[in-house]
């Protein structure tokens, strides 16, 4: 619009000095030529913004596109390295362009390392010797340094580690105990690795992997696994160690995927959370669902049912009871934990160990404990929560008895400073700034977005 314009205006111009030579006969020759000297630097000028204006918007754009359509661009992206800068050519003009992901700092005390498992294949065929990859994927959630001392993993009865076979974390091989599991009754192996000497140190959002194999040759089943991890949390002033657990996972199914087995496998725990993610600085409700699965051969007693929101969530009065399948429909107690910054929710039917039970669960049943928690996140934060179920293999005068052999604890993301399953987790809306600025410095385009529900929401975009 603006180069019509002056297109227009220039014409005129010469027009008139046409004009004037004609009606007056006056030698113009020298003005004309100074005018048009004039206006042809202007041009120049002009289109020299014009490219500037255009490469730099180009630039900005191809950025945009860039990050939107390859997810692992951000890999390397961290709070303490949050940015990278690299160098375009658009119609022969150089252009520099930084992008970078926002990352809020909040009091993320209370989150620490959060552990997964994963294996591959996920099913074989019964009396076949098969040999299976494991996983295990240890990510700093927190708002510090962590240094992982020892990783523990329970193989399921009948795997036998592969010699030789772990990479990545580190690829030393563990130290073993149990050496001939045969039946699902049977304690498994117990792999060890003892990483300390390696001072292996993950910073905020580092993510690393520890991957081994197991070969078994297995009856009909399905087979669980659970890995924890020991850790000095960079909140710790004494050098306090804390452990954190995989629920039961990474399940490998032969045949009719019957009975269940897995290391002390009586009562698992998990959770989801609906939905995973809400725009940032928009307070939000989360509804949380805990499931907790009774795969043992008996009846069991859950006796409390304890969750650890996560750093800045409250939860929602009255939400418990708004679920009439719940385990305990009774609004929770809240404990405040001001060391972490974070809300425990204990649904009890009273104190102590010995404790009346919630509900009782068949030999396969499953129960739920739903429940709403509300925040306002913040850009490019993960929300870990965590949850314990207590539970009992029999009553004493109608208390659950908790002792040695009588009961235990399954928990999903162990201890209270641990980690989360990431179905649990409310995960980060990611916000971008990308800058792109022309060769010469003179125009820069910015482009703000995120994206949400595989829709992009552009916060800004400008140029100046």
């Amino acid at each position: 619009m603006t180069s019509r314009r002056f297109l227009r205006q220039e014409a005129g111009a010469v027009l008139l000095l046409v004009l004037a030579f004609i009606g007056l006969a006056v030698p113009l020759t020298i003005g004309a030529i100074q005018i048009a000297g004039e206006l042809n630097l202007l041009s120049r000028v002009y289109d020299k913004l014009l490219r500037s204006r255009y490469t730099a918007s180009a630039g900005a754009e191809m950025a945009f596109w860039t990050v939107t359509d390859d997810p692992s661009f951000d890999d390397g992206l961290t709070p303490v390295d949050p940015c990278t800068e690299f160098v375009i050519t658009i119609g022969g003009e150089a252009v520099t362009v930084t992008v970078c992901r926002i990352f809020t700092t909040v009091d993320l005390q209370g989150q620490g390392i959060v552990v997964t498992k994963t294996v591959t294949p996920t099913t074989a065929e019964d009396d076949e010797e098969t040999e299976f990859t494991y996983t295990i994927t240890i990510e700093n959630a927190g708002g510090g340094s962590a240094v992982i001392k020892k990783i523990y993993d329970y193989l399921p009865p009948n795997f036998r580690y592969v010699n030789g076979s772990t990479s990545g974390l580190t690829t030393s091989n563990p130290s073993l105990n149990n050496s001939s599991p045969k039946t699902c009754d049977d304690r498994p192996y117990r792999l060890y690795w003892n990483v300390e000497p390696e001072n292996i140190t993950l910073a905020p959002g580092e993510k690393r992997n520890l991957i081994f194999a197991a070969e078994a040759e297995l009856d009909p089943g399905t087979y669980y696994n659970q890995a924890s991890v020991r850790y000095v949390p960079w909140w710790s002033t004494t050098g306090s160690q804390v452990d954190v657990f995989t629920p039961f996972s990474a399940e490998v199914v032969v045949g009719s995927g019957s009975p269940y087995c897995g290391y002390d496998l009586n009562v698992i725990v998990t959770k989801t959370v609906e939905p995973q993610n809400a725009p940032p600085g928009v307070e939000t409700e989360f509804t949380y669902s805990i499931k907790t699965q009774n795969l043992s051969s008996g009846t069991r007693y859950v006796c409390k049912v304890e969750d650890n929101l996560p750093p800045t969530f409250t939860y929602v009065a009255g939400s418990s009871s708004e679920y009439p399948d719940n385990i305990d429909t009774s609004e929770p107690e809240l404990v405040w934990n001001s060391a972490i910054t974070r809300w425990l929710l204990r649904w009890a039917d009273g104190t102590g160990s010995n404790l009346p039970p919630l509900v009782s669960l068949a030999t396969g049943e499953t129960r739920y404990q739903v429940f709403r928690a509300k925040t306002t996140p913040q850009p490019g934060v993960d929300y870990f929560n965590e949850v314990s179920s207590v539970w009992s293999k029999q009553l004493v005068g109608g208390h659950c008895k908790t002792g040695a052999g009588d009961g235990g604890a399954s928990s999903w993301g162990g201890s209270i400073q641990g980690g989360a399953s990431p179905d649990s987790a409310v995960e980060g809306i990611i916000i971008y700034d990308i800058l792109s600025v022309a060769s010469d410095g003179s125009v820069r385009s910015r482009i703000q977005y995120y994206e949400s529900s595989g829709q992009i929401q552009i916060i800004s975009w400008q140029e100046f």
